[in-house]
């Protein structure tokens, strides 16, 4: 917490609550960005069961088909469980194994490409950006938490 005098009022009292106050704003905001994405990995799968209803049943989509809905539904699951997580290590897991399973999702929706109609060729082209961009989300979290980590090693 900083001591420094605050420009409206002089006091440093008035400086630690408007420092509270930007603590309270930024718990707020981070809480809201949770929120948000628990919602839309929830999306997601809900959007990619949606899209296996309309795809074609083959042989090859039947297996594809289940590895896309598994992979859909854990990305969701994982970041539930790094949300909830003891420790950057255990939080780091999660939101990796997250970053896999974005992954694999848009393997296998790359591979259900045949036989679509076009409303179902849309949706599978927007469903494999969503999981190209969940991807590059978890890599970001992933990313900052392990700077913030170096960042107060070295400050310690």
């Amino acid at each position: 917490m900083s001591t420094t005098k605050s420009s409206t009022t002089g006091s440093p009292a008035a400086s630690a609550a408007e420092e509270k106050t930007a603590s309270s704003e930024a718990k707020a905001d981070t809480a809201a960005r949770k929120a948000e994405l628990r919602d839309r990995t929830a999306h997601f799968a809900r959007d990619t069961r949606a899209f296996i209803r309309k795809t074609p049943r083959t042989i090859a989509s039947l297996s594809d088909s289940r590895n896309l809905v598994r992979a859909s539904g854990a990305i969701g699951a994982w970041y539930i469980d790094a949300d909830e997580a003891g420790s950057r290590e255990e939080f780091l897991r999660g939101i990796g194994s997250c970053r896999r399973e974005a992954r694999r999702s848009a393997h296998w929706l790359s591979l259900l490409d045949g036989d679509l109609d076009e409303r179902s060729e849309k949706l599978r082209s927007a469903l494999l950006s969503e999981a190209v961009e969940l991807e590059r989300i978890f890599g970001a979290i992933i990313g900052k938490t392990i700077a913030n980590a170096r960042a107060k090693q070295k400050t310690a």
